[in-house]
């Protein structure tokens, strides 16, 4: 099921202000710890992800989709290693750039505009691990992607990804455009993911059902948005903080009903 257009006026301008001492406030409600993440992702789940990949202080990791640097910034700290951020918003990628800078980590950061839907501008072999989170259910080609992630992973580099798209129920034309307001989002059927990864050269490694962790994620979200709606209509307007309470509301009652769930995939690279 694809849904939306393939770029969205919405995710444009999401990062207006994402920095700024309301959207900080707004995190640290929702998230507990504020990374600088926008997804389902928590710095907790970072932390346990962190040892399904085999990262040293020499290490080379991709990050697919890494927005404003959060996780990338993150993993920089905790492991050390050299990150390199590949994310399609200009804007995305000037704050991941300001906030590697304001941590102490620019010299180990490289992070610039890329659309994941064309090859990536990547040197074969280059990275022994490579994530994405929650971002695959926005590509056209998610197996074309693989086939990049196989191509710029070491022999032996693992790929972790988490997708909260895989139709697990029925979800109505109505639900899933309320799901798609940030740009194009393609739901897929129960092994799709893993099918793509074989072609690709990845051998699948694990897997791991990771919906309930959405709905915590997504309901944290909707209470500290509830919690701060004054301030947010009078920076960014009514009609916008209205448009992401739809979308949470819609992500917890999906992901409640197991009409969609968050799953994440751990691969390793055969090529070469």
């Amino acid at each position: 099921m694809t849904v939306s257009a393939e770029s969205s006026p919405a995710y444009d301008s999401f990062y207006e202000g994402f920095d700024s001492p309301l959207m900080r406030r707004v995190r640290g409600a929702a998230y507990g710890e504020d990374i600088g993440q926008h997804s389902w992702t928590g710095a907790d789940e970072l932390r346990r992800d962190i040892g399904r990949l085999p990262l040293t202080a020499r290490s080379r990791f991709l990050d697919l989709g890494c927005g404003p640097g959060g996780p990338l910034t993150f993993l920089l700290r905790t492991l050390g290693g050299h990150g390199t951020g590949l994310e399609l918003s200009p804007a995305a990628v000037a704050l991941a750039r300001e906030r590697a800078a304001a941590l102490g980590v620019a010299d180990r950061a490289t992070v610039q505009v890329a659309d994941l839907n064309d090859p990536l501008p990547c040197a074969s072999g280059a990275f022994e691990a490579a994530l994405s989170l929650d971002v695959v259910l926005h590509l056209r080609d998610r197996a074309a992607l693989f086939g990049e992630v196989a191509r710029v992973l070491v022999r032996g580099g693992t790929f972790l990804f988490t997708d909260a798209g895989v139709l697990t129920g029925v979800v109505s034309d109505d639900e899933a455009a309320s799901r798609s307001v940030y740009g194009a989002t393609r739901l897929v059927p129960p092994g799709t993911n893993e099918r793509a990864l074989e072609q690709a050269g990845l051998r699948l490694l694990e897997t791991e059902d990771r919906t309930e962790a959405l709905v915590a994620s997504a309901t944290r979200r909707l209470a500290a948005q509830a919690a701060h709606q004054r301030e947010l209509e009078k920076a960014g307007g009514a009609a916008g903080v209205a448009r992401q309470r739809r979308y949470l509301e819609t992500v917890i009652a999906l992901a409640e009903r197991r009409a969609l769930s968050r799953v994440m995939y751990l691969a390793e690279s055969r090529v070469r």
